[in-house]
């Protein structure tokens, strides 16, 4: 009889403790729709590759010989309407034939880097050499090449007469033209130089003392308008493409008689003589020459 009952017991708490062990995985297969919105939620993974400056290499940290870069941005925004303008604006170019030359202007635009000369100074268009345009010596012209198709331009100076010989002493210019423009493109640009005649009291004191006139108020001129026209097109499946550029560009001169302080050649004195000439700093010079003639007379 108690062998019986123990058995029942044993059986039943048997049961109860499988149905215990089996309700367990019953709960936890509940709680698994639940956790499944919770993952879903979670943020993906960012793969973005984030390159600083630090670690690009820059060729002219290590190069014999620094090369300039002046991209198709720095020409618009200047607002040059002519490549010599643009170069010479440089810290390594010397100014030489081009716009700001009246006296003694051959009528072209060469580009002359640390001084040296123009005939020093190699001038390349995509890599090739550009033949001399100047009547009186074999350095380039540079008039003949579009500011508005200008992708960039490359300066070298110094180390390229070992490649390019005698005539890269100076340095290189290389302009590399945007050669796959296609559509049609017209750029107009005006330019003026503006002056307030305000010029130091010292100034206008020798160029009274000399009778020398001299402008006074604000003045504008030397008015520059300049249009291009671009067009290019692509044939033969990309093959090959075909480019025409026409410009037309007019320049008012900038007079020295507009200017209040060159209406003679200043030069300045002594400490002596200012003392001797009432405080006079400056007096008024001037060219021997004239279109009328110059006569000189010595009283001894």
């Amino acid at each position: 009889m108690r062998k019986n009952q123990f058995l029942s017991n044993l059986l039943a708490t048997t049961i109860i403790c499988g149905a215990a062990s089996f309700a367990t995985p019953a709960f936890a297969q509940d709680d698994q729709p639940d956790a499944a919105p919770a993952q879903a939620t979670q943020p993906a993974e960012d793969n973005t590759v984030v390159v600083t400056g630090s670690r690009i290499r820059q060729p002219n940290l290590t190069a014999v010989s620094p090369v300039t870069v002046v991209n198709s941005q720095d020409v618009q925004l200047s607002g040059t309407v002519r490549a010599e303008d643009l170069i010479n604006s440089l810290p390594q170019a010397f100014a030489a034939q081009g716009a700001n030359i009246a006296n003694g202007a051959s009528g072209t635009a060469t580009l002359n880097l640390r001084g040296l000369g123009s005939v020093r100074t190699l001038v390349l268009i995509n890599g090739r050499r550009l033949v001399p345009g100047d009547p009186g010596s074999s350095a380039a012209d540079i008039n003949v090449i579009p500011a508005a198709l200008i992708d960039r331009v490359d300066i070298l100076t110094g180390g390229a007469s070992s490649v390019y010989g005698a005539d890269a002493v100076a340095g290189v210019v290389n302009f590399i033209m945007d050669t796959n423009f296609e559509g049609v493109r017209l750029d107009s640009q005006y330019s003026f130089y503006q002056h307030d005649n305000n010029t130091d009291p010292f100034v206008r004191a020798a160029l009274d003392a000399r009778g020398f006139g001299y402008p006074t108020g604000s003045v504008a001129d030397g008015g520059s308008w300049d249009t291009n026209l671009s067009i290019g097109a692509s044939f033969d499946d990309g093959r090959g493409h075909v480019m025409a550029y026409a410009g037309y560009r007019h320049s008012d001169p900038v007079l020295q008689g507009r200017r209040d302080y060159s209406s003679c050649a200043l030069t300045a004195r002594t400490a002596a003589q200012i003392n001797a000439n009432n405080a006079v700093r400056y007096t008024c010079g001037g060219s021997a020459t004239s279109a009328n003639g110059t006569v000189i007379a010595y009283d001894s």
